[in-house]
């Protein structure tokens, strides 16, 4: 299980992704080799491209698992010494991490608008079947 601190420093550099954090002042034109300016443009991650590079943070992609070092890490679990780097250590981190990044999501979702209320549609349903003794 992830330690709450290990855990804010991962959701930390996945978040650092997704955008530049730079001081206007120290920010300076990029020059080519010829001496014209080069404008650079970095486009922060969208929520579906931060949850995929989560989805594979520790437990890597097929190619990773597949090479020999992979291979020797999914038996003896050497990556991460204390408890192992088995494949059921890192599908249980990358949910953590899932988890820890959709919950915020969603919370920024919820509080970003106050919550609009609005009366129901008037229907011709303003009873239930147990206050009806017809039916009974």
């Amino acid at each position: 299980m992830l330690s709450k601190f290990s855990r804010f420093l991962t959701i930390a550099a996945l978040t650092t992704l997704t955008c530049v954090i730079t001081h206007p002042s120290s920010a300076q034109p990029e020059t080519s080799e010829m001496g014209e300016e080069i404008e650079i443009v970095t486009v922060p991650l969208t929520i579906n491209q931060l949850v995929n590079e989560a989805f594979w943070e520790n437990s890597g992609d097929f190619f990773e698992q597949a090479s020999m070092g992979g291979q020797l890490n999914t038996i003896f679990g050497w990556r991460k010494f204390p408890q192992g780097s088995y494949p059921e250590n890192n599908i249980t981190e990358d949910g953590l991490l899932l988890y820890a990044i959709l919950s915020d999501y969603f919370r920024q979702l919820q509080e970003r608008e106050p919550i609009i209320r609005t009366r129901d549609l008037a229907n011709p349903f303003d009873t239930s079947l147990r206050e009806n003794p017809q039916y009974q």
